[in-house]
């Protein structure tokens, strides 16, 4: 069996990047309630998993670019 390239190896950090996923469960942000400086549920929630999404694609990338090397 041939070696596999770099960008072919699978890395269990990689499985973090499920987690910006779960915000996409609709029942859960289909809401006005509550509000955050005016702004219903449904925006703010959103805006929220921003940072989240930056920080796994972060750690995941600088926890994988060794794996690359």
């Amino acid at each position: 069996m041939p070696p596999r390239s770099p960008s072919q190896r699978w890395s269990n950090w990689n499985l973090l990047l499920l987690v910006p996923l779960l915000m996409l469960i609709t029942p859960v942000y289909n809401r006005i309630e509550p509000r955050v400086l005016g702004f219903p549920f449904f925006y703010w929630y959103q805006f929220l998993w921003i940072p989240i999404a930056v920080s796994c694609t972060i750690v995941v990338y600088l926890k994988t670019q060794g794996d690359r090397r």
